[in-house]
C-alpha cells in the first residue's frame, strides 16, 4: 500500500507539473503520527490523505485521480470552490494558485483575481491555508477580500471514504449530523434559507444511521443542506461519520451554520460533507453572504481523524 501511494504521488507530481511548468506543484504535509495529506495549486486543491485504521495501517481516505484530465473534466473534486454573484461562478477550481507559504504540516495558497474576471467590478483576493496537525486534523482555513462588493459561498470539493478503498461503497458507514432541519435548496441547488423539519424523514441523522438505511426515499441520494444546531460554536462537532470495518472515524468541525451533504448518488462510493455560509445564526437571524470592501470573509473547517469513535458513534 505504501509502495501504491508512493508511486501515485509521483505520477500526480508529474502530471500537476505539467499544467504549468513554472509555477504548478505539489506540496506534502506529514505530520508526527504519519498521516500524509497531498496539496495541490491547480484549484488548491487536496489531492490525498490517508489515516490510520484500527489497526495503525495507513490508508487513502479521500477520492482523487491520476491523470490531469480528469482532474479538467471534473475540476471541482478536492479543490477550493468560490461561488461568485448572482449566478454562483466558480472558475478558481481550473486555476493555478500562488503557493505564499509551506513547511512540513502546513501550506498557504493566494489567488486574485483580475480586474472583470468572474463578472466582478473589482478583484477578489483568496487565500486558503491546509494544515495537517499532530492531533490528526487536517485544518483548512479561508480568508477573502474584494474591492467591489459582491456574494459568495465558499467550500471544499473533498469526496471522503472512510474504509481505505476508493471503489467500496460508502453505505454501510454511519452518519451523525448535528440538525433538525434541511435547508431547501433552489434549482441551482443552493439554499434559499427555507427550513424543513427532518424529524419522520430520510434526512434525520440526529441518531447515527448508516447512509444507505433510507437512501431509497431519496431521489437520487442524498444532496442536501442541513442547518447546524450550535452555527456559531467550533467546539460542537457538526457532523461525524464513522465505518465500522476500518475503526475509522471522522468528525467535522465547522464556523459555518450549514453543512451539504452529498452523496453523489445512490449507489455511491464516496460522501462530500462542505460547510456553506448559509442558513442562520445561533440568534436565529438570517446569514448575509455579501462581502464589502473593507471586510474579511473568514472560514475554517476541521476534519478530525480517530479511532475511537465518539460513544454516539460506537454500535454493537
Amino acid at each position: 500500500m505504501k509502495q501504491l501511494h508512493a508511486l501515485i504521488t509521483m505520477v500526480l507530481l508529474s502530471l500537476v507539473m505539467n499544467i504549468n511548468a513554472q509555477e504548478a506543484r505539489l506540496v506534502k504535509l506529514t505530520n508526527s503520527n504519519g498521516m500524509e495529506a497531498i496539496v495541490s495549486n491547480y484549484g488548491a486543491r487536496l489531492v490525498s490523505l490517508t489515516a490510520h485504521n484500527w489497526n495503525g495501517r495507513l490508508e487513502p481516505v479521500v477520492k482523487g485521480y491520476n491523470q490531469l484530465e480528469d482532474y479538467k473534466q471534473d475540476s471541482t473534486l478536492g479543490a477550493t470552490l468560490i461561488y461568485i454573484g448572482k449566478e454562483h461562478t466558480e472558475t478558481l477550481s481550473s486555476k493555478v494558485w500562488e503557493i505564499v507559504s509551506s513547511d512540513n504540516q502546513s501550506v498557504s495558497l493566494r489567488y486574485i483575481t483580475t480586474e472583470g474576471e468572474n463578472n466582478l467590478n473589482g478583484k477578489l483576493n483568496a487565500t486558503v491555508t491546509y494544515t495537517l496537525s499532530d492531533q490528526n486534523a487536517l485544518d483548512i482555513d479561508y480568508r477573502i477580500t474584494t474591492t467591489a462588493p459582491t456574494t459568495l459561498q465558499v467550500t471544499n470539493g473533498i469526496c471522503f471514504n472512510l474504509s481505505g478503498d476508493m471503489h467500496r461503497s460508502i453505505l454501510k458507514q454511519h452518519l451523525w449530523i448535528d440538525t433538525h432541519y434541511t435547508n431547501k435548496l433552489d434549482k441551482e441547488q443552493f439554499p434559499t434559507n427555507e427550513l424543513q423539519k427532518t424529524r419522520l424523514t430520510p434526512f434525520d441523522f440526529t441518531q447515527p444511521r448508516e447512509i444507505g438505511e433510507r437512501i431509497k426515499a431519496t431521489i437520487n441520494g442524498y444532496y442536501h443542506a442541513f442547518q447546524l444546531r450550535h452555527p456559531d460554536n467550533m467546539q460542537k462537532p457538526a457532523a461525524i461519520l464513522f465505518d465500522a470495518q476500518s475503526g475509522r472515524a471522522m468528525t467535522i468541525y465547522s464556523s459555518e451554520p450549514t453543512l451539504l451533504i452529498n452523496t453523489h448518488g445512490a449507489q455511491s462510493s464516496g460522501i462530500t460533507l462542505q460547510p456553506l455560509h448559509a442558513g442562520y445564526n445561533s440568534g436565529m437571524e438570517k446569514v448575509d453572504n455579501s462581502l464589502q470592501p473593507g471586510q474579511v470573509f473568514h472560514g475554517a473547517t476541521v476534519f478530525l481523524f480517530t479511532t475511537d469513535p465518539p460513544l454516539i458513534m460506537k454500535t454493537k
